[in-house]
């Protein structure tokens, strides 16, 4: 055989493989989708994204195997391969990778779920502790506001009290300051008729003790002393 087919029939069957490498990728991608929903938005750009890449590396191995040169049958051969890949293996692939996935990932769900639940339990707990720690704060500090109105109204009432006190006994010594008036000069009137009454019961005393009786041989004397005037 001639050297040139043999290598122009190597290059078509890389393509073919080039091809079946090209769309078990892009099953690869619909795997991924299959296990996390995308939206379509997102589909779109995956896609433009996965056919850019594809692009770069098949341009890469035109360069590498016939130097940068794009030919029909490559092209076709790519085609092939695609077609065949998809009708013979392509649905198969994406469900059966997908099964194994699931199965490898049932007990990681199952570990999850189960610290889903311990996790979920350990935070209504938590919830209801905090609810609760929250409900006697509350009950606190509702308790120590009341404790302290009650205190600031105590004050008020002892402070109002002490003005009324203050008040009254204002009045009260308003009051008594006419009645101490007029007590005082009743005193006074009274304390000066007594002191007359003494000092004239006094000078009639010593009048009486001046009038002495001498008896001198027989003979009575009388000696009038007047009163000594202050």
């Amino acid at each position: 055989m001639n050297i040139a087919i043999t290598v122009e029939l190597q290059f078509f069957l890389i393509s073919i493989l080039w091809g079946v490498i090209l769309l078990f990728a892009y099953d690869i991608l619909r795997v991924i989708r299959r296990l996390i929903k995308h939206n379509s938005f997102f589909l779109a750009f995956e896609d433009l994204i996965f056919w850019v890449i594809a692009s770069v590396f098949i341009f890469a191995m035109l360069y590498v195997k016939n130097n940068g040169i794009i030919r029909g049958f490559s092209v076709m051969g790519m085609g092939i391969g695609m077609v065949v890949y998809h009708y013979i293996l392509s649905d198969w692939m994406v469900k059966t990778v997908t099964k194994l996935i699931y199965i490898l990932l049932k007990p990681i769900k199952l570990l999850m779920k189960q610290l889903h639940r311990i996790l979920r339990l350990i935070k209504l707990k938590v919830m209801k502790i905090i609810r609760f720690l929250l409900i006697r704060l509350k009950k606190r500090t509702k308790s120590a506001k009341i404790f302290l109105d009650k205190k600031k109204q105590r004050r008020k009432e002892k402070i109002e009290q002490q003005r009324q006190r203050k008040a009254e006994m204002k009045q009260k010594k308003a009051e008594l300051k006419p009645k101490k008036a007029k007590a005082n000069k009743k005193d006074n009137k009274r304390r000066q008729t007594s002191f007359k009454k003494s000092k004239s019961s006094d000078d009639e005393k010593k009048t009486d003790v001046n009038e002495k009786a001498y008896v001198n041989n027989g003979r009575r004397r009388t000696v009038e002393i007047q009163p000594i005037k202050k």
